[in-house]
């Protein structure tokens, strides 16, 4: 089999889930020197200045690099044999597909200039390639994920985390705005992976998931909860306590509120410019033991009801 179509093989049947061992046609238990060999044969086939045009061979050479950089790296390779990409996309490496030709020459120039000479020009041109010089490149994005409870994700509020960095792991304040969603991906500029050759340094991404409440559900900005009042406090009216997630408060209840009724409490809901309301589910609780008095009156009620009818 070719080295096209080893790649094209891989392209085609490994779609997200490349098998970088196969692009570079080399066993999973290939040795440095083997996968760095294997890939100097791919590069300089693919070479774009031997390939003018030829858009399915740029393909091919940024494939190549790509699973160079994996097997490469120790801890790449080893996250790649235990999680595959999905394990590289959570340490924040997304791949080749989408870089420049001229950033693979000054990623790797050690090798370039290994493989075609002082300099690594060796007749070619592409960008800085051949100029022993090689681009600033952004670093590579950072992965996060954190649990917060639904207080922090409606209200807002900051965070400490732990970063692992090449050396040792870093601290840092993250604030989480108020109305952060479910699923939603905090950007943090500039403290991703270090760039290279003066570049850039990639972003921090934090995915968010919320602790559900034992009390509390959110509704878009609004909160929404359930209190019980007794059938007297429903039918003559008074007031009840309730939670918020802000405080406690003192809720009127109307007279001859229903069950099922959603009573309003303004701007108790979400944080933010525009919070958010909480909504009280009102649940009429009838006494296990009525009294003789409420059986006497309810029945008089039924009898006015009759007469009525």
């Amino acid at each position: 089999m070719s080295d096209a179509e080893i790649i094209f093989r891989a392209s085609e049947l490994m779609g997200e889930n490349r098998d970088y061992y196969e692009i570079l046609g080399v066993g999973r238990d290939a040795s440095d020197s083997e996968i760095k060999k294997a890939y100097r044969a791919l590069a300089l086939k693919y070479h774009p200045d031997k390939n003018k045009g030829d858009e399915q061979a740029e393909a091919n050479f940024k494939e190549a690099a790509e699973a160079f950089e994996v097997l490469s790296d120790s801890e790449k390779r080893a996250t790649y044999d235990r999680y595959g990409t999905d394990g590289l996309r959570n340490m924040g490496f997304e791949g080749f597909q989408d870089i420049r030709t001229e950033d693979i020459f000054g990623r790797f120039s050690g090798v370039f200039g290994d493989l075609f000479g002082s300099g690594g020009g060796g007749g070619f041109s592409s960008g800085g390639f051949g100029s022993g010089q090689a681009p600033p490149m952004r670093g590579a994005d950072v992965r996060h994920s954190l649990r917060i409870t639904l207080r922090e994700a409606a209200l807002g509020g900051s965070r400490e985390l732990a970063i692992p960095g090449p050396a040792d792991e870093s601290r840092l304040e993250i604030r989480i705005p108020a109305n952060v969603a479910e699923g939603q991906v905090l950007r943090v500029g500039g403290k991703g992976q270090p760039g290279a050759n003066g570049g850039p340094a990639g972003d921090l991404l934090i995915s968010i998931s919320i602790d559900q409440h034992h009390e509390f559900t959110r509704q878009g900005k609004n909160i929404r909860s359930s209190v019980k009042v007794s059938l007297k406090t429903a039918v003559l009216g008074g007031q009840v306590t309730v939670n918020t997630l802000h405080e406690e408060v003192q809720l009127t209840v109307p007279p001859g509120t229903s069950s099922d009724a959603v009573l309003r409490l303004k701007g108790l809901g979400s944080g933010g410019d525009d919070p958010g309301d909480h909504l009280v589910r009102i649940v009429v609780t009838v006494p296990q033991a009525p009294s003789e008095a409420l059986k006497e009156a309810l029945s008089e009620d039924e009898g006015e009801d009759s007469t009525a009818g």
